[in-house]
Order: structure tokens, then sequence, then C-alpha cells
């Protein structure tokens, strides 16, 4: 049994689905394709996120007839844009210790200080029925844990890192459309009290994918990385990262400009 963890850049969903475009189907593909398959089957992933959502540190249990050679991986997978950074074999499924989002908003001139009181109070044991998606099924209970939530900003946006136990459907995406009413002034601080009390109920924007991603799943695994998937990775993100600042030059351009 070996664990794999992965990274990808949001253009797919995570979980296995019918269609089988997605990155776990990918991922399952391209390892039996490459003979380190053992079994078609994701044992336990670290978790599940939604068609938008990147990730840098999500991983995946499964068996491997052999140990895994990351740069011959990666070079089937690097045009989907998920790679395997890193592997290591194990006897027993390990323990999540704590799942870390980051939601990257953009800065609209909010009040940061309001935010920062709003997300101080989710912290903690909490219900968050109201910033998650509805389980009509009700197998899932609502309460959940954060351990912390930090907010930086600079002149572009806020960035909002969540730190919890685990998480519940669109949770942190609903989170961020919480804060983001407080920062606006369209609700008091006051009002997540209240969408934390188990007998209240109202609905949450739940905030566009594109901006949230899962920086780790962490795990007490020693990962094994290989020197050259990881400078592949970073390459692609560098090249990633000048064409966003380009369109981001234009953007601000176009909104500077007063004919």
């Amino acid at each position: 049994m070996y664990i794999l963890k992965i990274a990808y850049d949001g253009r797919y969903s995570f979980q296995q689905q019918p269609h089988k475009q997605t990155v776990c189907d990918i991922l399952l593909d391209t390892l039996e394709n490459t003979d380190f398959l053992a079994k078609k089957k994701i044992i336990y992933s670290g978790g599940r996120t939604d068609k938008g959502v990147s990730a840098l540190g999500n991983f995946v249990v499964l068996e491997l007839k052999k140990e895994p050679i990351l740069s011959y991986i990666n070079a089937k997978l690097k045009s989907k844009g998920i790679w395997v950074l890193g592997y290591r074999e194990i006897d027993e499924i390990p323990k999540v210790k704590y799942r870390y989002y980051r939601y990257i908003l953009p800065n609209i001139n909010y009040n940061v200080d309001a935010i920062k009181e709003g997300a101080k109070k989710m912290i903690g044991t909490h219900s968050f029925h109201n910033l998650s998606k509805r389980d009509r099924t009700k197998e899932k209970s609502p309460i959940r844990t954060i351990y912390d939530i930090k907010i930086s900003e600079n002149e572009f946006y806020l960035t909002i890192d969540i730190i919890g136990e685990s998480f519940l459907w669109n949770m942190v995406r609903k989170i961020v459309g919480a804060l983001d009413l407080i920062g606006r002034g369209k609700k008091p601080v006051e009002w997540i009290d209240k969408l934390l009390d188990e007998n209240y109920r109202e609905g949450v924007p739940t905030f566009p994918p594109d901006g949230l991603i899962l920086v780790e799943a962490k795990v007490d695994v020693d990962y094994i990385y290989d020197k050259y998937s990881i400078k592949k990775f970073k390459e692609y993100w560098e090249e990633f990262f000048k064409l966003c600042v380009m369109k981001l030059g234009i953007a601000k351009t176009v909104l500077d400009y007063t004919p």
C-alpha cells in the first residue's frame, strides 16, 4: 500500500465519476497505463475537492505493484495539470492531523478588521449548518472544529487561511461568503453568532471554487520526493504566475483608464 502526495490546478473535480474526467480517474488510468497500479481503486484520500479548486498537498492511498518512478508518471500527467509530488510505502492508513485551506479573495476595500473579528468567532467547535451545503441525507453532523483562521492582505487580495480537523461540502467557500458580507458592511460581526446557532437558519453565499486551494492534508508521513519532478512542477507554476501577472496588469490598465 502506498500514499501519494498529489497536486493539481483545479481543472477537474477530485472524486471518481462515471465520465472519468476527474483527478482520481486520470491518476488511476495513468498509473495503470504505466504498469504501476495493482488495484484500480482509491482506498483513502486527504480531501475531496470540487472542479475549480486547486491542491498543493492532497493525497491518495492505493495499491501499487512496485515503487513508483515519479518523473515517468508526471511526464504522462503534466498535460492534465496533475502531479505526484511524493510517495511512501505504508502499512496502515495515516490519520489526518488537520486540513489547511487557503482562499484568495480580491481586495475591494474591505474592512479587514471586521473580517478578522468575524473569523475569530468561527474558531473552535461549532455547528456549521448555515456555512455548508445542506446534507439532505442528514448522515453527516454539521459540528466541525476550526483550529485557526488567519487573514492577511496586500494591494490586490486578501489571503484567508483556514485550518481545521475536517470540512463539510462548500464549508470554506461559505465561510468566505460570510466574511465578505461582513467586510463590505452588509452584515455586522455579531451575525456570525447567529449563523453558528444550531436553531437558526439562513442562507449564505457560496464563493467561487477558483479562489480555493487545499494547501495541506497533514499526515505523519515522511514523503519521498523526486527533485526533477519538483523542478518541473515549479516551472509550470512560474509560467502560470507570469501570465497571471500580465493579465492583472492589463485589467488594471483598463480599469484605470478614464477617457
